[in-house]
């Protein structure tokens, strides 16, 4: 059984803190552990995010499999 939940990663102001580098809608839990990703600390900032993990983007583990597709 699963624990991952399928919410939002908000941001400090409650709005979604990471967006899909392809298709622009919002990243949830459930993306960054299909992924692999390690959710963002406490009080942790996008753009601390993108440097501590050396990220520019993030993208939906199906918005890459289209691009590969389509390519």
């Amino acid at each position: 059984m699963s624990t991952t939940a399928d919410a939002i990663i908000p941001d400090a102001h409650g709005s979604a803190m990471f967006l899909c580098g392809r298709c622009e809608r919002p990243l949830t839990e459930r993306d960054f552990f299909d992924l692999g990703m390690r959710m963002p600390d406490v009080g942790e900032s996008r753009d601390e995010y993108f440097d501590a993990e050396l990220l520019d983007e993030i993208v939906h583990e199906d918005c890459v499999g289209a691009r590969r597709s389509a390519g």
